[in-house]
């Protein structure tokens, strides 16, 4: 009896984990969406031949072409080859090629010093330990199941394969992964603000990976393992910006200044005139 006890014990541990490993992991959340990225040939008003990607997403995509250069591709169309009405250039994609495509692209201004809001609501203390669950670095955050859960840096928000999952694509290139939420307030294709609701922490509360398509990683534009670097933003608390140690509390301090990083100037003084009417 005391065997067949913690055979079962074992059995609902491994489910528990399995259950947050794989719908809620980093990893599988990095998986493209079917048809994400799609190519064809079009021909315009002028009947000029393109050769056209279309991004389904609303982040940006790396694509590697094997035997050829690679490219950038943007939210929708995406023209990579034109052939002109009546032109006798030969075609360099008129042979079969491999693609290789992953999230983002190369990022060309890290800011290591630029701050992050923590994921509670102003004033809250938190603190962060390393999420042993999740395969690259990832801070599983201080909280309460049930707790509302805030976005750490603005942005727009990509698809998953999850809807409990979000993924956030930042300005300058670098994603934010919150993992492990019970509800997800944030749908693909929404711009997303600093200190925004987000979504419920969950059984685990709540853990976040930031990262980025890192360039070095690759060699000769192609990617010679995994492309991508994690890395731990500078928070802003009570404390002033600081990289919190492991398992120390924080409270934090979420203000005008933090919210407005990523505003243009225009989307800044709609946001004062906003907050000035309530």
């Amino acid at each position: 009896m005391h065997n067949r006890r913690t055979q079962t014990c074992i059995v609902m541990l491994l489910t528990l984990f399995f259950l947050k490993g794989s719908a809620q992991s980093f990893m599988s959340m990095m998986k493209q969406p079917f048809n994400i990225i799609e190519s064809d040939w079009e021909r315009n008003s002028n009947q000029d031949l393109s050769l056209v990607y279309t991004n389904n997403d609303f982040c940006d995509y790396y694509v590697y072409r094997i035997d050829d250069r690679s490219y950038n591709l943007h939210p929708g169309k995406n023209t990579i080859f034109k052939i002109p009405k009546g032109s006798n250039f030969d075609n360099p994609f008129k042979n079969p090629s491999s693609y290789r495509f992953y999230r983002g692209i190369f990022v060309e201004k890290f800011d290591v010093k630029r701050p992050y809001a923590l994921p509670v609501k102003n004033g809250v203390r938190t603190a962060w330990k390393t999420d042993v669950h999740e395969s690259r670095k990832t801070l599983n955050f201080y909280m309460h199941q049930g707790d509302t859960v805030y976005a750490t840096r603005g942005g727009m928000a990509c698809k998953t394969s999850d809807p409990r999952q979000l993924l956030i694509y930042h300005s300058d290139h670098t994603f934010a992964a919150y993992l492990g939420m019970d509800e997800n307030f944030i749908v693909p294709g929404e711009e997303v603000m600093t200190g925004q609701p987000i979504g419920i922490a969950g059984r685990w509360t709540v853990s976040i990976s930031y990262f980025f398509l890192d360039e070095n990683k690759f060699e000769s534009l192609q990617a010679t393992g995994y492309p991508y670097s994690h890395f731990m933003p500078v928070f802003r608390t009570d404390e002033g910006d600081v990289q919190m140690e492991e398992k120390r509390k924080y409270r934090a301090v979420i203000d005008d200044e933090l919210i407005m990083q990523d505003m243009s100037k225009r989307e800044q003084k709609r946001y004062l005139k906003n907050k000035n009417r309530k």
